[in-house]
């Protein structure tokens, strides 16, 4: 692998595909920093960087050579103008290079795309299949361990793909400049219901769980019932009717043509967790 002399910064490096990225850039060798959001937290491997505040990002960016970009949601009201902002500083702060971690068949998540592509920077772009990790550490931990998994995907089919693999090609295109001006479609090579995978789970830890379907509506005020803000609610659960309405039902090559390798079948994954 091509070794780098500048420092990479991971913007989200303590969330599931970040930390993931950070602890195997440093693996290779590489100088790495990723970002918080608490002032308090800030040490010799973190920079300071806020979404909502652009005078965070010139500070966060200085001596940075490339950027791995996590946005919390590329496609909600004023993510277009937070890329554009930290588009201008990285070219500012004579950063070279960005990858972007972007969604699959979302209008809005391709603007903010576009904003990159169209920038000096050299670029690359991963579009992501919903992680198999958000069963395991994140959105549906809690329904799979109470035994009933709520959400809004009927018949709909995902290519879940495993976050190390994400991670493995998040790295091989920061390293590697023949990923440079690539737009790469990151899924699982198959094809499952949420319902599926949660039966997979199931199977695999000897008990039943439950998964409850909610349309559109329902869903939002399950998400109001939880403590979600009206304006989250409301958006998430358009975001998702958008997403989950068989646009993406299909299977991307990206991690074959970015590592070589067909990517982990959805069964490894569960097998090799505990989901505790």
């Amino acid at each position: 692998m091509k070794k780098i002399n500048g420092n990479i910064l991971v913007i989200g490096g303590s969330g599931k595909n970040g930390r993931r990225v950070v602890n195997k850039l440093r693996a290779f060798g590489h100088p790495v920093l990723s970002t918080v959001r608490v002032k308090e937290e800030i040490s010799e491997e973190t920079r300071f960087f806020d979404w909502n505040d652009i005078t965070t990002y010139d500070q966060a960016l200085e001596n940075i050579e490339k950027v791995y970009i996590v946005h919390p949601d590329a496609s909600i009201p004023g993510a277009q103008e937070q890329i554009a902002e930290l588009v201008n500083s990285m070219v500012d702060n004579s950063v070279s290079k960005a990858v972007l971690l972007s969604g699959r068949g979302q209008k809005s998540v391709e603007k903010c795309e576009d904003i990159l592509i169209s920038s000096p920077l050299k670029w690359a772009i991963l579009r992501s299949a919903w992680f198999n990790q958000n069963f395991s550490e994140g959105h549906f931990l809690h329904g799979v361990q109470a035994g009933e998994v709520v959400f809004m995907a009927g018949s709909v089919k995902e290519p879940f793909v495993d976050l190390d693999d994400l991670s493995d090609a998040v790295v091989e295109c920061l390293i590697n400049e023949k990923h440079d001006g690539k737009i790469y479609e990151i899924t699982g090579s198959e094809l499952f219901t949420f319902e599926e995978a949660v039966k997979i789970i199931g199977a695999k830890l000897n008990r039943t769980i439950k998964y409850n379907f909610l349309n559109k509506e329902k869903y939002r005020e399950f998400l109001l019932q939880v403590g979600l803000s009206p304006f989250v609610a409301e958006h998430m659960s358009v975001a998702f009717d958008e997403i989950l309405d068989g646009r993406n039902e299909n299977t991307g090559d990206g991690i074959q043509k970015v590592l070589g390798r067909d990517p982990k079948r959805f069964n490894e994954f569960v097998q090799s967790n505990e989901f505790n």
